[in-house]
């Protein structure tokens, strides 16, 4: 489905509204939202930027990744392995970061450390000024007329 399809419901107290798949009920005067589906989409668009941001500070292996974003949001932003992981391969294979294996101590599996490489540090730039314009113009959008 393409573009914007509403329809609404009118009955004493409730009106829906159907926006790309989203649905946004009201219910007298509150409002209940898909807000696991809304998030979901902001976790996977910051996700990529996140990462690059922390391996572009140092090198990281990927479980530092996952608890340094969580720590670094407030646990605003807690990501599963499930995500990083995935993020990590898409990124290395890209050629934004690159990995070596690194034994830590004996008898302690070696880790996996990341870091950035030059074209992810282009890559890194590109994204932060895409949210920085889109996060401004989320801001300007709030404050009303």
């Amino acid at each position: 489905m393409t573009g914007i399809r509403r329809r609404s419901l009118r009955s004493s107290n409730t009106t829906a509204r159907y926006i790309n798949h989203m649905c946004l009920c009201t219910i007298g005067t509150s409002v209940v939202e898909d807000v696991s589906r809304w998030t979901q989409q902001f976790r996977k668009g910051s996700t990529r930027l996140a990462i690059l941001q922390l391996v572009g500070e140092r090198e990281r292996y990927g479980y530092e990744i996952i608890t340094a974003i969580r720590d670094r949001t407030g646990g605003v932003l807690e990501l599963a392995e499930g995500n990083v992981y995935p993020a990590l391969h898409a990124l290395e294979k890209e050629g934004h970061i690159t990995s070596s294996w690194r034994e830590v101590e004996p008898g302690v599996p070696p880790r996996k450390y990341y870091r950035i490489t030059p074209r992810g540090i282009e890559h890194r730039a590109a994204l932060v000024e895409e949210w920085k314009t889109y996060a401004e113009a989320i801001a300007r959008l709030l404050e009303g007329e």
